[in-house]
């Protein structure tokens, strides 16, 4: 009875997910975007919300700042030391698409200035001149530290060829790894103060009066009704050739802490205004939209919850054993969703189908797999809901059979099987050998000797007869 029972929880279990279909549709058929790629995830927990082709290389352009911002962060202690602007920095970009140059050469400027020059108005030259001062006036060093920085971060389809973005053929990323980035990037100190400022005043220097820069990245320009949303901070914004518009953002509200990175969107008359708008912001703002009105922290599983049964062996208590989330979980889903939208499933290389006892209340058997339209948003480890005692004569009995068919075992028993063997016919070979040696000792005196005696007694004169005759003949010494 109890193993149909057991039998009986296990199909149910099983077959119960088929009848359950989710209320809502995944989230990229909802977030379908013309940009060529896209990643929207939580800066709270990692969760990814819509990905599309995050894994693909592409140009970055200016989002390259992002990288030499940091770089320029983690090695420089005091941001207000002073740097004169070198005229190589700026000569390095005549000829190119550049924007014009707001720098001047011999300008004195701190590490600071630069740096809100290079976020804010997005100024190629303040990238060579920030690369050259951290490199030691070597900027090809300091594009080999960035290369170095993305890759002790984790990033694998990265690489660097100049500081500020412009378009080259061995430069590129993805946004995978862009997502990398920024996570390191945010949590900086001065890094989001100096990319979330949308005007910034360049004060008066040694070549230039006062100095008014706007920020590049539209979304958090409220002059920009098209792209501003208003809960937008940074990060930074770019557009080249190769790259096409480009984003990096980051948006909080309610709690929710996001980031959106939109590569290679066009720029498309969406009014028919005859202006074409930068999708790479209005698909940033609808991406968060959405997010904000749809997405929930919900609770999707909890340690009330059986999700599935194993059975026990060695045991005469009980002949299965349920399986529970070793913790509560919560994750990122769309509101409305209730029970039937998330589906709890086992793995099956990781959950055994039989165990044997003792079984531990809370001790680990398995993993299971917590997914939401078909796509796996967490993963929880499986535990056991109860004790399961041992019963010592099946365990000594499968003790033994466990030894006995064991390979070592039995590579054991094969072993002294072949020494036996091995043995006996040694032994009876050495046993031959000492019959043919003893024989070869006793056939002379039992056969042949009697016979080679009589001829050689036959062959010997007579010892006596010999001795007569002489004396027969020996003279007397008398005449």
């Amino acid at each position: 009875m109890k193993r149909f029972i057991s039998l009986l929880l296990t199909v149910l279990i099983f077959i119960s997910p088929a009848f359950i279909l989710p209320v809502s549709a995944n989230y990229n058929s909802e977030l379908d975007t013309e940009a060529d790629i896209v990643l929207l995830f939580s800066l709270d927990d990692g969760t990814v919300i819509f990905d599309k082709n995050s894994n693909k290389k592409t140009a970055m352009a200016s989002l390259t700042k992002i990288i030499t911002a940091v770089v320029v962060l983690e090695n420089c202690e005091n941001l207000e030391q002073k740097i004169t602007v070198p005229e190589y920095c700026i000569s390095l970009l005549r000829g190119t698409k550049s924007a014009p140059a707001v720098l001047k050469a011999d300008e004195e400027l701190t590490v600071r200035q630069l740096l809100y020059c290079l976020m804010v108005k997005s100024a190629n030259e303040s990238a060579n001149i920030l690369a050259d001062y951290i490199g030691g006036g070597n900027i090809e060093k300091f594009v080999a530290m960035m290369n170095e920085f993305v890759a002790s971060i984790g990033c694998t389809d990265t690489h660097f060829e100049n500081p500020h973005g412009l378009d080259s053929e061995n430069q590129y990323t993805t946004a995978k790894d862009l997502a990398l980035i920024v996570k390191h990037a945010v949590n900086l100190p001065s890094f989001m103060e100096i990319c979330n400022t949308n005007k910034y005043t360049l004060e008066k220097t040694n070549k230039s009066d006062e100095r008014n820069f706007y920020n590049s990245n539209w979304l958090i320009n409220a002059n920009y009704h098209t792209y501003y949303y208003k809960y937008v901070q940074g990060i930074k914004a770019g557009t080249t050739e190769k790259a096409g518009c480009c984003v990096v953002s980051k948006a909080s509200k309610d709690g929710y802490n996001y980031c959106c990175i939109i590569l290679n969107a066009p720029s498309k008359d969406l009014n028919g205004d005859g202006t074409k708008e930068n999708l790479a912001f209005t698909e940033s703002k609808r991406l968060y939209k959405w997010v904000f009105e749809n997405i929930r922290l919900e609770k999707i599983a909890d340690v009330s919850q059986i999700v599935t049964v194993v059975d026990v062996k060695l045991s005469f208590d009980a002949d299965h054993v349920r399986l529970i989330p070793a913790n509560d979980v919560t994750a990122l889903v769309p509101t409305g969703s209730d029970e039937g939208s998330v589906l709890i499933q086992p793995i099956e290389k990781e959950t055994p189908k039989q165990i044997n006892a003792p079984v531990k209340k809370g001790e680990v058997i398995g993993k299971a797999n917590i997914l939401y339209a078909d796509s796996v948003i967490a993963t929880v480890d499986l535990v056991a809901a109860e004790d399961v005692s041992v019963n010592v004569f099946l365990w000594i009995f499968h003790a033994i059979k466990v030894v006995v068919t064991s390979p070592v075992f039995i590579i054991l028993v094969v072993l002294a099987s072949i020494i036996g063997i091995s043995y006996l016919f040694m032994l009876r070979k050495q046993n031959e050998k000492n019959m043919k040696r003893s024989e070869g000792r006793t056939r002379p005196v039992m056969y042949s000797g009697a016979k080679n005696l009589k001829n050689i007694n036959s062959k010997q004169p007579q010892k006596k007869k010999t001795t007569a005759n002489t004396n027969k003949k020996r003279p007397t010494g008398k005449k």
